[in-house]
């Protein structure tokens, strides 16, 4: 108990505004460790870390448009997503080609002394399983 109310005191009082600001149907706030995005109805919220990529790009944006603009795409792809399946198979069809210019960019490069490693680390725990395992059924 004593952790949960640590933590509340923390982000809560430790978690000033940074930012704040309203347009468009839309409310945001910038916060020291996240940003919380609302819309005035109250009907849709979304909340990301400032370890995220959007709460840096967004809060070092001069103006509010692109807040604007990021807060109804968001709002956008979160309600469409369950109302038509076109709209699906295009986001699922974008994000595929997303992945592959990734790979194609990045490509995964096999590393055999880092695969030889987990493996003998993994020998080690199997074998430190086992003997725990005759130590536990022998004191049985």
């Amino acid at each position: 108990m004593w952790k949960k109310i640590q933590n509340w005191w923390w982000f809560t009082m430790r978690n000033p505004v940074v930012r704040k600001g309203e347009k468009g149907g839309f409310k945001w706030v910038f916060r020291r460790f996240w940003l919380e995005i609302s819309t005035l109805s109250g009907n849709f919220k979304a909340r990301f870390t400032a370890a995220e990529h959007p709460y840096g790009y967004l809060v070092a944006g001069k103006g509010d448009d692109n807040i604007e603009g990021f807060c109804q795409m968001i709002y956008t792809v979160g309600m469409l997503l369950t109302t038509d399946q076109g709209f699906v198979n295009d986001v699922k069809r974008s994000i595929d080609k997303y992945e592959k210019r990734l790979l194609k960019d990045n490509p995964v490069v096999e590393d055999d002394v880092e695969e030889t490693m987990a493996l003998e680390f993994e020998k080690q725990v199997d074998e430190k399983v086992k003997k725990s395992g005759r130590k536990a059924r022998n004191s049985q």
